[in-house]
C-alpha cells in the first residue's frame, strides 16, 4: 500500500504548493464563477494528471494484479472530492464569518481532508491498511514519503505561519497602514483616513521565500548533524533585519514570534524526516 499511498501524498503536495500558483489559490476565496471554475479546473486536472503518473508506475512496476481502470477510478475519485472541497472552502469561511481563526482553521482542515481522502481511496482499492508513520519502506516509498516532507517544511509550513500570527496578533497587518493625511492650501495635515501599503507583495513573498530557504537549511543540517551552524542561520536572518527590529516594537514581536515558530515547526518536520531516512 505504501508504494502508491506516498507517491500519490506526494503528487498532492506538489500539485497543491510547487505548482499551483498565487491566482489559483486566490480564487478559491472568489464568488462562485466562470472565472473561479476555470481556475479550480486547471488546478485539479494537474492532480489528475499526477496521480495518472503515480498509479501507472504502480501498476507497471509494483501490482499489475489490481486492475487499472480500478485505479484510474480512484484517481477519479480524488480529484472529484478535491475539486469539492476546494470549491466548498469560500462558502465555509464566510458562513463562519470569514476571521483570522476560521482561516487557520480553514487551511489545516483542507489538507486534513485531502490527505484522508487519498488514504480512504487507496484503502478501498487495495484493502490494505498503512500508517503514516510506517516502520519499513522501499526506496521508491522512502523517496516519496522524504519529498513530500520536504514540500511540508518549506511551502506547508510558510504558509501556515503566517494564518498564526494572523490569530495571535489581529491588530498587525504586514500589508498596510492606515494613515491620516489631508492637503489645505498646499499644505498637508493630518486628518483624513488613508491607507498605504507597508511593504510590497514580492516583499512579502521574498520573507516566505527565506523562511522557506531557513528550514530546508535547518533540515540539511539536523540530518548531517551539523548543530552548530543552525544559529548562524538565525544570526544571518535577525541581522538582515536590524533596523526594523530596533525602530519598530510591533514588528519585532511579530518576527520574533514568526521566527520561533519557524524554528519549531522546522525542528519537528525534521525529525519526522530523519525517523523516515532511517527506516
Amino acid at each position: 500500500m505504501d508504494n502508491l499511498l506516498f507517491p500519490l501524498l506526494l503528487c498532492h503536495f506538489l500539485a497543491d504548493f510547487v505548482l499551483q500558483t498565487d491566482k489559483m489559490a486566490s480564487v478559491k476565496k472568489e464568488h462562485f464563477s466562470y472565472h473561479k471554475m476555470r481556475q479550480l479546473g486547471w488546478h485539479v486536472f494537474t492532480h489528475f494528471c499526477l496521480d495518472l503518473l503515480a498509479i501507472v508506475v504502480y501498476f507497471c512496476w509494483f501490482d499489475s494484479k489490481i486492475s487499472f481502470w480500478a485505479l484510474l477510478l480512484m484517481v477519479l475519485g480524488i480529484t472529484i472530492v478535491h475539486f469539492i472541497i476546494d470549491l466548498a472552502k469560500a462558502p465555509v469561511e464566510k458562513r463562519f464569518r470569514d476571521t483570522n481563526f476560521v482561516h487557520l482553521f480553514t487551511y489545516i482542515i483542507d489538507q486534513i481532508l485531502h490527505i484522508t481522502t487519498i488514504y480512504i481511496a487507496v484503502w478501498l482499492v487495495l484493502g490494505e491498511q498503512a500508517t503514516l508513520l510506517p516502520t519499513q519502506l522501499n526506496n521508491y516509498s522512502k523517496f516519496c514519503a522524504l519529498a513530500s516532507l520536504v514540500i511540508i517544511i518549506v511551502y506547508f509550513v510558510g504558509y501556515l505561519i503566517p494564518y498564526i500570527l494572523e490569530v495571535l496578533m489581529p491588530g498587525f497587518n504586514l500589508e498596510r497602514k492606515s494613515i491620516s493625511v489631508t492637503k489645505q492650501n498646499g499644505k498637508i495635515i493630518l486628518t483624513k483616513n488613508q491607507e498605504i501599503p507597508v511593504v510590497s507583495n514580492k516583499e512579502l513573498k521574498a520573507g516566505r521565500y527565506i523562511g522557506g530557504l531557513e528550514r530546508l537549511l535547518l533540515l540539511i543540517f539536523m540530518v548531517l548533524q551539523i548543530y552548530s551552524a543552525i544559529p548562524i542561520i538565525i544570526a544571518l536572518k535577525t541581522l538582515a533585519r536590524f533596523k526594523e527590529l530596533e525602530n519598530n516594537r510591533t514588528f519585532a514581536e511579530y518576527y520574533l514570534i514568526g521566527n520561533f515558530l519557524s524554528m519549531i515547526f522546522g525542528v519537528l518536520i525534521s525529525l519526522v524526516f530523519i525517523y523516515i531516512l532511517h527506516l
